[in-house]
């Protein structure tokens, strides 16, 4: 009943993707996508793609912190190749084990860590996350606020923080002393990844606005657990944002599609890692090394 219900999920998740995808190139055709992409500035791609790959070894030494305040001493270098290769099930294997639950099960079955704690941690990794899209996204409300109404924003974000660490530490108190630290690296993951963002709209085009591209992405990063990937929730998202703000239909789609693809690319490393060896653990001071494991 359980593997139904997860392959339920899934086949729902990709008929999401797909319907979106339709609706999205019924509007824009994917040619024109296409022959947009081919003339962009190449450059400003493969600075976007190291923004990206910049946000992705954030995450990593994020979750790492986790990993850390429950004792879980693994070396830096192969929590950073595991945490590739959970990319990697997450983006191309649709019905299989999720990059969350492949790290849980590997760090259980090869060091014997509680996979109860193992799962608490890749949990509130995903909150701090969640929490620092939040913030951006009300940091970036600021020029949609009329008049008075912008000196808001500022308490509205302290008030965020303070009631999210408030319960965060009710129900997670083994975190309570990482909670900022885990904030500003879940900061550092979204900023890097609006630059790339940014990057992608100025290889198409000088961009008026881009803080709404901003917001769009942002809420479509919450919106992705909706679909498979992501994929179709970000390109619908731009699309409908192109159509209520005015902006190009056709640089709005082609940028989720660039995103998409950055994304893909950097997930299908983590398959360079699948049979790699733990080269270390560290000790419990998280400097000094100890013991081989394989």
């Amino acid at each position: 009943m359980k593997r139904f219900k997860k392959t339920l999920i899934t086949v729902l998740k990709i008929s999401i993707s797909l319907l979106l995808l339709y609706f999205v190139f019924r509007k824009v055709p994917f040619t024109e996508v296409w022959e947009l992409i081919k003339e962009s500035r190449y450059y400003l791609l493969v600075v976007a793609l190291v923004a990206f790959v910049i946000s992705q070894v954030i995450s990593s030494q994020r979750l790492l912190q986790y990993f850390y305040a429950n004792n879980f001493p693994i070396d830096k270098i192969d929590n950073l190749k595991l945490y590739l290769i959970g990319m990697f099930y997450n983006f191309f294997i649709p019905g299989g084990i999720g990059g969350d639950a492949y790290k849980v099960f590997v760090l259980n079955k090869k060091f014997g860590w509680s996979a109860k704690k193992l799962t608490k941690a890749v949990f509130c990794d995903r909150l701090s996350g969640l929490l620092a899209i939040v913030v951006l996204i009300e940091l970036l409300s600021f020029p949609m606020l009329p008049g008075a109404y912008k000196i808001l924003i500022v308490p509205a974000v302290i008030l965020t923080i303070a009631v999210a660490r408030f319960f965060f530490i009710k129900l997670f108190s083994e975190y309570r002393s990482i909670f900022y630290k885990t904030l500003l690296y879940s900061l550092g993951v979204q900023l890097c990844q609006l630059f790339c963002i940014f990057l992608i709209l100025k290889s198409f085009t000088q961009i008026e606005d881009v803080w709404i591209y901003c917001i769009v992405f942002l809420i479509s990063a919450v919106l992705s657990v909706l679909s498979f990937s992501g994929i179709g929730v970000r390109e619908w998202l731009f699309l409908k944002a192109a159509q209520y703000f005015t902006f190009d239909a056709q640089v709005s789609v082609s940028t989720a599609v660039l995103f998409s693809f950055i994304t893909a690319l950097v997930a299908l490393v983590g398959i360079c890692f699948q049979n790699f060896t733990y080269r270390t653990v560290v000790s419990q001071n998280h400097g000094e090394v100890k013991g081989n494991q394989s």
